[in-house]
């Protein structure tokens, strides 16, 4: 249990660091910080917490 969930934060954390290159030179990622190890590392390790954030931001200005 704690390997899935451990792997699906470093799946996330792939995604991110994948969008990250991918817009680096888009407008919107311009400010963004750089990723260091520790911020990885805290990615995968409170991922659930990151998430729900964003989803409840997301639905509350959808909702809007």
């Amino acid at each position: 249990m704690i390997v899935n969930y451990l792997m699906i934060g470093f799946g996330f954390a792939f995604l991110l660091d994948l969008m990250t290159h991918i817009f680096r030179n888009h407008e919107a990622w311009k400010d963004a910080p750089q990723w260091d190890w520790k911020a990885r590392i805290a990615f995968v390790l409170f991922w659930p917490l990151g998430i729900s954030i964003f989803l409840y931001a997301f639905i509350k200005s959808y909702l809007k």
